[in-house]
């Protein structure tokens, strides 16, 4: 099963030629997958790397289901 991650991205910083990202737990990730990422996306991750930006409202809708699922006790990381 593959289960990815939403997280919010807070800073954007050049390293080297290499563009890295901090996100809101404040991890550090690169942004190579995702050039066009802005401060204030959600991204979706996958093993702690970001593959997507997504929509604001998929991201929202996505975050939900989540909050709804831990709440029913059906969380299971």
């Amino acid at each position: 099963m593959c289960l990815g991650s939403i997280a919010r991205l807070v800073a954007i910083r050049d390293h080297g030629g290499a563009t890295i990202g901090r996100l809101e737990d404040g991890c550090e990730v690169s942004l190579s997958f995702v050039p066009r990422a802005r401060v204030g996306d959600q991204l979706l991750l996958h093993l702690g790397i970001p593959v997507e930006v997504l929509d604001p409202d998929v991201a929202e809708e996505a975050l939900a289901l989540r909050g709804a699922s831990a709440e029913q006790g059906g969380d299971h990381r």
